[in-house]
């Protein structure tokens, strides 16, 4: 009995003891940020000239994403040009339950860059993205493995995501926003996640339909106003072709969010607009 009673005590004990970096006055719950590997590419960045520029020359066209860069598979377009030229690498995520082939379908991005990047589609391990350890440690690894690999410019690799694809590059673009030139993001949230993570600047294009019932404008808007702020740009807009560009963003950063009267879906044009932010157009 005696035994019982001291367990018991030190269960109690440990669930009422206050969590790391909690307040209970103030209501705040523990930091939960992603934790790049040491070494990895999140921490040490990659550097100019890469591997890949050197490398034997790797097959063209459009491919499976093999075990070799991304255990769930995907899809990898290269175009002929890769070869010894430095080249753009965009990164795509699908929605919950969608796939690498289903989100280059629905994002349309690679007949307006016309060859002039890498495409990597990558199918989600779990069936939709871990907003923990597992799925950001992965990517870390996949540009690790497209470096050696592929001519790849370091200073232009770009994410981007619909849906729950769009949270995962919202949350890659919290956690480790160094790594990326910029971000595309449609019908996403950053409230799935912990903002207070959020470290440096990222440029952002967001796109989101005004009539989304799965994730509201209203959600979509206002993780554009969060990255607007930790980018320095302030909260006022100027409307340029339909999208609220946010003025007075320090060089070379710049957010725009991009409203269109749709649903939970990507527009026709969405493609062409987010290749046009990331290529600088």
């Amino acid at each position: 009995m005696l035994r019982y009673l001291l367990v018991l005590t030190v269960l109690v004990a440990a669930c009422e003891a206050p969590l790391p970096d909690y307040d209970p006055d103030a209501g705040t719950l523990p930091l939960s940020c992603f934790e790049p590997v040491t070494g990895g590419v999140f921490l040490t960045g990659l550097t100019a000239p890469l591997p890949g520029c050197t490398a034997p020359q790797q097959d063209a066209g459009v491919m499976g994403l093999d075990a070799g860069f991304w255990k769930a598979g995907g899809v990898l377009v290269v175009p002929p040009s890769a070869q010894g030229m430095p080249l753009p690498l965009v990164i795509a995520f699908h929605p919950a339950g969608g796939s690498g082939v289903g989100v280059r379908n629905q994002l349309g991005m690679e007949a307006a860059a016309d060859g002039g990047a890498i495409f990597v589609y990558p199918n989600a391990p779990r069936g939709t993205w871990d907003l923990g350890q597992a799925d950001g440690v992965a990517v870390d690894l996949l540009l690790r493995s497209l470096s050696r690999a592929y001519c790849i410019d370091p200073a232009r690799i770009h994410i981007a995501g619909f849906s729950a694809g769009a949270v995962f590059t919202l949350y890659l673009g919290c956690n480790v926003p160094s790594t990326f030139r910029s971000m595309a993001v449609v019908a996403g949230t950053e409230d799935r996640f912990d903002t207070r993570c959020c470290k440096d600047p990222i440029s952002a294009l967001f796109i989101h339909g005004t009539n989304d019932q799965t994730i509201s404008a209203g959600e979509g808007h206002n993780a554009a106003d969060e990255v607007g702020k930790r980018d320095g740009c302030g909260i006022n807009t100027t409307l340029v072709n339909g999208c609220d560009v946010y003025t007075s963003c320090p060089a070379p950063h710049e957010v725009s969010f991009c409203p269109w009267e749709g649903a939970h879906e990507v527009p026709d044009w969405g493609g062409p607009a987010i290749w046009n932010f990331f290529s600088g157009g």
